[in-house]
């Protein structure tokens, strides 16, 4: 095992600047219901998953970055205990902070964006829920009905919440990375959720007026998101994700190339562009921006790179086109990659010595030359084990110095 030269920060940002640090970097991704357990293995205080009535329940975990899959933004104790580099401070959600309302009469449980969502109890044996999308309310919405529906206000005090006074102390106070997300639902991402997945597609072939116009809608409260929360407390982050965007299925993208060059891609573009702006004009021109795509994004990576693109996650290692050696292969030049630790297979059902391989697999592909932030490839879920979340950062440990010798 090597030796610590740099503080976390540094070390995050060497990688994310494409250059060589100390030891690959490390950040975590971890649902609620996991996280509970998480703490509970590290013998750390207690925390709650309780996220459609957070605010009025002790030690509960409070929403993070996206309501629907109740991500779990991340004591620092955790980090401390992991030696982890990033520490995630995500947006509240513009709805009084709360998250998901429960409704009672049908127990169903409303999203910022007023998505209804049931909550339903994992099959695996493994404990925990998750919510699955009811009712999409824009199914039959016209162009008109755009107008008339109760969108998320980012004006709202509570989007904000104390991450004007967090964000500067976490910066000052402590050694590692600043992460933020404020968009909390995206274009083409809340568009599926809003119009339905098998709509939204109709209507990308025979009614691309009101996908404009949706995908208009979408691009503002984002963009407004975005300025507020960057105005706020954007000279202090190091990295700045964009609300999630999934392109791809496990095999193949979602629409082809030239209908996302045509329809997604100019409101990615000027997301970029803007966002970017904001950043420079706040004096934080060393802060990158990352975007989030599941699946095989691999054909539409030129045009988001192209278009400002700085990091990628969650680096799912898929077989088919987007596999990360190829990623890294051919763009690895330009971006930085953040995840690539399979939560599909690897974590939840191999062995700690599986976990391992793959670790030291993934950090021989994507850390030479800097450019690689190990992590899982998406949240983690209570299937996945304490004995093989340490086997993952234990192998951080053991092949992530540089020189790298694998």
């Amino acid at each position: 095992m090597g030796k610590k030269t740099m503080t976390s920060r540094e070390r995050v940002k060497k990688a994310i600047h494409l250059q060589e640090p100390d030891r690959v970097p490390r950040d975590i991704w971890i649902t609620q219901d996991s996280y509970v357990a998480l703490r509970r293995e590290l013998g750390l205080s207690p925390k709650v998953s309780k996220p459609w009535d957070w605010q009025n329940t002790p030690n509960a975990i409070r929403t993070g970055s996206t309501t629907w899959s109740t991500d779990a933004p991340v004591d620092l104790d955790v980090i401390e205990k992991l030696d982890l580099d990033i520490i995630r401070v995500p947006s509240y959600p513009p709805n009084g902070g709360r998250g998901f309302v429960h409704r009672p009469e049908d127990d169903l449980y409303i999203d910022e964006w007023g998505v209804p969502h049931h909550r339903a109890e994992f099959e695996t044996g493994y404990g925990g829920a998750h919510f699955e999308i009811r009712i999409y309310p824009l199914a039959e919405a016209t162009i008109k009905d755009l107008d008339d529906y109760p969108w998320p206000d980012p004006k709202d005090p509570s989007f904000l919440g104390d991450l004007p006074e967090l964000i500067p102390r976490i910066k000052r106070e402590t050694p590692y990375a600043v992460l933020s997300q404020f968009g909390r639902g995206g274009i083409y991402e809340q568009a599926k959720y809003l119009r339905g997945f098998e709509q939204i597609f109709i209507d990308m072939a025979i009614d691309q007026e009101f996908v404009h116009a949706l995908f208009a809608k979408l691009l503002d409260i984002e963009l407004e998101m975005n300025r507020i929360g960057i105005q706020a407390v954007g000279k202090h982050l190091d990295i700045l994700r964009l609300s999630p965007e999934d392109l791809g299925t496990q095999t193949s993208t979602l629409v082809s190339p030239q209908i996302h060059e045509d329809l997604v891609r100019p409101y990615y573009k000027r997301r970029f562009h803007e966002v970017r702006r904001m950043l420079d004009d706040v004096g934080n021109r060393e802060c990158k921006i990352m975007y989030h795509s599941c699946g095989a994004a691999y054909p539409m990576m030129p045009g988001l790179i192209e278009d400002g693109m700085e990091i990628f996650d969650p680096l799912q290692p898929v077989e088919v086109i987007s596999e990360p050696w190829r990623l890294k292969k051919d763009f690895g030049s330009k971006i930085a990659f953040l995840g690539g630790i399979n939560v599909q297979s690897t974590l939840p059902r191999g062995t700690p010595e599986d976990v391992r391989a793959e670790v030291r697999q993934r950090i021989k592909e994507m850390a030479p030359g800097g450019g690689y932030i190990l992590s899982p490839a998406h949240r983690m879920l209570p299937d996945i084990s304490f004995r093989n979340i340490k086997a993952m950062y234990d192998a951080g440990d053991e092949f992530g110095y540089y020189p790298l010798n694998l």
